[in-house]
């Protein structure tokens, strides 16, 4: 099912129904939704590259990472301006960039585009849900978590029950989505190596976990 709903055949579709959109290219560390114009106009299709979400422009912490496939600002489609959030882009990206306008005419005037919604939702939810899981889980093993989330999120099955994150998964990154202090991060940073459970292949990690390699395999199968 997913493949009838994923997002190149929203592409694929939307060119078909001559739905306008706009091709960026936009570089690191560049606010992508930096006006209030785009705020309560526009939605970003991801096609290449990560985008973070952080709640507080003063905080260093990251909400979640949204990666290829992924729509930026989708929630003020339905909202409206959605203020609270700051989408940075953490590698160079390439975007979509389609007015409210038209992606409402692409999804509501063709009953058989209506999945999509479903799918785009899904996807924005699977993030929260993940990131929700903190709030239950100790101190202690909040790193674990965090590793574990980015993995089912952004990771590729590596070798047997091992998963390896893109290189710009950084360690700061991962730091800024676990939100916690420098000193508790590091430790958990150390524990996790000194047990096995994480280490660098070149500038990747990667992430023995038998429950996220064979969650990405499911997906697999799935997509």
């Amino acid at each position: 099912m997913d493949t009838l709903f994923n997002y190149k055949e929203f592409i694929r579709l939307s060119h078909e129904g001559n739905i306008n959109y706009e091709k960026l290219k936009v570089p690191k560390n560049t606010e992508l939704v930096n006006t209030a114009d785009q705020r309560n106009s526009h939605v970003y299709l991801i096609i290449d590259g990560f985008v973070s979400i952080s709640m507080n422009p003063e905080s260093n912490s990251i909400y979640t990472i949204l990666g290829k496939g992924s729509f930026v600002n989708y929630y003020s489609l339905f909202q409206g301006n959605v203020d609270d959030f700051l989408f940075k882009t953490i590698s160079t990206c390439t975007v979509y960039k389609y007015t409210f306008k038209d992606l409402e005419y692409f999804l509501s005037m063709f009953p058989e585009n209506f999945g999509f919604q479903f799918f785009i939702m899904r996807d924005l939810a699977r993030h929260a849900f993940f990131k929700s899981l903190s709030s239950e889980t100790s101190s202690s093993d909040k790193l674990e978590l965090s590793f574990s989330n980015i993995g089912k999120l952004h990771g590729t099955p590596y070798e047997k029950d091992c998963v390896i994150l893109p290189k710009e998964m950084r360690t700061s990154v991962i730091s800024a989505y676990s939100n916690l202090s420098k000193s508790s991060f590091y430790k958990q940073l150390a524990r996790l190596k000194d047990q096995g459970k994480i280490w660098k292949n070149n500038r990747e990690w990667v992430l023995k976990n038998k429950e996220v390699y064979d969650y990405l395999k499911v997906r697999e199968i799935d997509v």
